[in-house]
């Protein structure tokens, strides 16, 4: 594989945007989700939850703009498993906390994480550079 060739990473710095933002604003939703709780030890995993995920998105924003070919496909391809997980995850939540009245103060923060992740899902999937077509002559 001598005379193979390397691929150059395209520029993807705004997908690494939409990671980061989409990232602080799930940490945000989650310490605020503990906030509104008064950070007792049993709602402590909303802001965990939120943190965690802030991290690997801005993990996934690092590798996306490595300018590593491979490093920026992990980083790409991971940040949409993740994403259509945060979807999956908070369309579950919003859906078994709605007309619960001991989960009524939840619905809202779960449908705006919802709300969130579909659209840095979206821009994402709009934003992610796409393969150039070689010309046939």
């Amino acid at each position: 594989m001598a005379g193979a060739e390397k691929k150059e990473a395209p520029n993807a710095a705004p997908c690494g945007v939409v990671l980061v933002l989409e990232g602080l604003f799930l940490g945000a939703c989650g310490c605020y989700g503990s906030w509104m709780q008064n950070f007792r030890p049993g709602t402590m995993h909303s802001a965990y939850s939120g943190l965690g995920a802030m991290v690997l998105l801005v993990i996934c924003a690092g590798l996306t703009v490595s300018g590593h070919y491979k490093m920026y496909m992990m980083g790409v391809h991971l940040a949409l498993l993740l994403q259509a997980l945060f979807v999956l995850v908070f369309s579950m939540q919003s859906f078994r906390s709605y007309g619960v009245p001991a989960k009524a103060d939840r619905f809202p923060l779960f449908v705006v994480m919802d709300i969130g992740s579909v659209v840095g899902l979206s821009l994402m999937i709009a934003l992610k550079p796409k393969k150039k077509k070689e010309a046939t002559a």
